[in-house]
């Protein structure tokens, strides 16, 4: 016993020692050695620079990850780029922050918000299987306490056509594990939380639970609109109102529907105005309140901070307002508001949803090239006003600099040609005088 504690512990230091050093937060600071323990075990790792900003602001976010893992098998770390280049190389880091999850010979990318419980909830779910089984009914209603999005297959014999749906479901869990959790459970448990097993009907043993609630795939409209299972799972992994971010964001884009945004601007720590928070109620209001209209055409939700909606509308919006998106074509619409009216009201929202849903609103924007083009400028141009009013003495330098080499480039580049011209007249004239001296 004593002989195999001195074995695992011997073994533990060497791992160590390959890796790097442990800190005190749980954070292992890896080096190049990583690159011949990456197969051992299961890893969260952060790619970083000292230099970027970013990357230190992640820094307390990353500490508190490696904490909450804690009671997992999966390994937090992080490693400096500038140092060990080759690490980044091989892992094809070409931005700091970069998260990778890295599995075996399977490497997965974090794309979604620096925070705490979004970048945890990954790393558990990229650990294990696609789809989870629920071991028991207790577990399954506690998971729809929680109102957070999942899917959920029924296991059950007594179903048609379960094999093939089954693969499928599977194939999809796999595609959208890394934002979206999929379960399978047995028909007992969903009966359960419906109260009755006559509302499971067909073959379509799928059902998405969000909000608080469970709902089937609706095989009648499949056959109506030849929407495929994964174009469902892709449209319903929403709840019906949700916080948007520049993690969300793309991922709401590809949903296929209209994005409704109300677009807020919280303070500095993180709440709204008594006025931002009664415009977002309302919204919300109307986002649960017209489900059975609204549901198969919009996705609703609200922005923190504005420069999403502001890079889509290219200008600056009021505060509070509305806009909607459309995740095709990028084009985007307003309702129209009287000239009393300062916040859009619940009549006018109401109103521009319906002309958004009949085609008959007036579209603004899009993808063409010259917004493309003007988008650029504009997002440029504001990133430029950002960094200026954050530090305008970096701005400074960081603008003036390369504007200074550029200037000293040219004079230097035109003042020898000057001065090499004024050489040959003078190198002329000196041969002219002596001939004549000779003469």
């Amino acid at each position: 016993m004593y002989n195999m504690t001195l074995k695992l512990c011997s073994i533990s230091l060497i791992v160590l020692f390959l890796i790097g050093t442990v800190s005190s937060n749980r954070v292992l600071e890896l080096s190049d050695r990583f690159l011949d323990v990456r197969s051992n075990g299961v890893w969260l790792v952060m790619f970083y620079a000292p230099w970027c900003g970013h990357c230190k602001n992640l820094e307390p976010i990353w500490n508190q990850v490696a904490q909450s893992l804690v009671d997992t098998d999966i390994r937090v770390g992080r490693i400096d780029c500038t140092r060990f280049t080759s690490v980044a190389t091989e892992f094809s880091v070409s931005g700091f922050p970069t998260i990778l999850f890295v599995k075996g010979h399977k490497t997965v990318e974090y794309r979604g918000d620096r925070e705490r419980n979004d970048i945890v909830e990954f790393a558990r779910r990229m650990d294990g299987p696609a789809v989870r089984y629920f071991g028991n009914c207790v577990q399954f209603k506690n998971v729809v306490k929680d109102k957070k999005v999942f899917f959920v297959f029924l296991d059950d014999s007594r179903l048609q056509d379960k094999i093939q749906l089954k693969d499928n479901y599977t194939r999809i869990a796999e595609e959208f594990q890394t934002v979206m959790n999929f379960y399978s459970t047995s028909l007992e448990c969903m009966a359960d939380h419906l109260g009755s097993a006559n509302e499971i009907t067909g073959k379509k043993a799928v059902f998405v639970c969000k909000d608080g609630s469970c709902f089937q795939y609706d095989e009648e409209l499949v056959e109506s609109q030849n929407i495929s299972l994964r174009e469902w799972v892709n449209k319903e992994r929403f709840p019906a109102f949700i916080k948007v971010s520049p993690g969300n964001f793309h991922q709401l884009m590809k949903t296929g529907k209209y994005i409704v945004i109300a677009v807020l601007e919280e303070n500095q720590i993180g709440g709204l105005t008594l006025k931002m928070s009664e415009f977002r109620d309302v919204v919300e209001a109307i986002a649960l309140n017209n489900k059975n209209l609204y549901h198969d055409y919009f996705t609703f939700g609200w922005l923190g901070q504005p420069d999403i909606a502001n890079n889509i509308a290219m200008e600056t919006l009021s505060i509070p307002s509305l806009i909607v998106v459309n995740s095709s074509t990028y084009q985007y619409y307003m309702p129209k508001l009287e000239e009393s009216e300062k916040v859009p009201s619940p009549q006018s929202i109401l109103e521009l949803l319906d002309q958004v849903k009949n085609n008959s609103a007036q579209a603004f924007g899009g993808e063409t090239f010259l917004y493309r083009v003007y988008r650029t400028y504009y997002g440029a141009k504001t990133s430029l006003f950002g960094m200026w009013k954050g530090n305008p003495v970096l701005t400074t330098v960081l603008l003036g600099l390369p504007l200074g080499l550029f200037s000293i480039i040219c004079y230097t580049t035109c003042c020898t040609d000057i001065l090499e011209a004024g050489d040959e007249e003078d190198e002329s004239e000196t041969v002219d005088e002596r001939h004549q001296k000779r003469e």
